[in-house]
């Protein structure tokens, strides 16, 4: 009974969902006779929800903002498996693309979703031009 109710939720969820994203995991191939491991897609233009926390948006120890770096979490129905490690792309609903490098798997034990834990950590990038 509520798993019916909850599957129905899932779908309604989903088309909430404004941000879309691109999701690679590594294959393990074999080249040369030799193992080495290509980023697959496995989801391209899938809809999600991305959520930041704006505590962990914060200068780092020495007071500057010289690093692109928090905590995330993605949110998107349980259709994708999301293995831990994957790279993802999301394009929020301005347009604006962000790629997270780590990730945690899937955690599919919500009915109606799933969420990924995932860090960014780049060097910052802005400039001003004058």
């Amino acid at each position: 009974m509520y798993e019916q109710a909850f599957a129905k939720m899932g779908t309604v969820l989903k088309t909430l969902y404004r941000d879309r994203v691109t999701i690679y995991g590594g294959k393990a191939v074999i080249r040369n006779g030799a193992t080495e491991v290509q980023q697959v897609v496995i989801a391209s233009n899938y809809p999600a929800k991305l959520s930041v926390n704006s505590r962990t948006l914060s200068p780092s120890a020495d007071g500057n903002y010289g690093t692109d770096a928090y905590d995330a979490k993605l949110i998107l129905d349980n259709g994708v498996s999301v293995p831990a490690g994957a790279v993802i792309d999301v394009v929020d609903v301005n347009g604006h693309t962000t790629r997270y490098r780590r990730s945690s798997a899937g955690y599919t034990a919500y009915a109606s979703h799933q969420e990924i834990t995932m860090v960014r950590d780049e060097k910052a990038k802005g400039s001003i031009d004058e």
